[in-house]
């Protein structure tokens, strides 16, 4: 099992993301990707939450980016 500070999650974007990584998105089915709606554009795009944790292929980073 995989064990994730949730504090360093950013609570308005997705957590799958988040907590599985950019390999999460070709993982599942989601609704939401390609679309405006999909809350892991960002994190997507950056490869970095709101927070400034980097997101990884596997998932969160332990350290802040900059």
């Amino acid at each position: 099992m995989k064990n994730v500070d949730t504090s360093k999650f950013s609570l308005d974007e997705c957590w799958g993301i988040q907590i599985n990584g950019l390999s999460h998105c070709k993982k599942i089915n989601c609704k939401w990707q390609g679309l405006t709606a999909c809350e892991g554009k960002n994190i997507i795009k950056t490869g970095i939450n709101s927070k400034g944790y980097k997101i990884g292929e596997h998932g969160l980073v332990e350290k802040l980016v900059g």
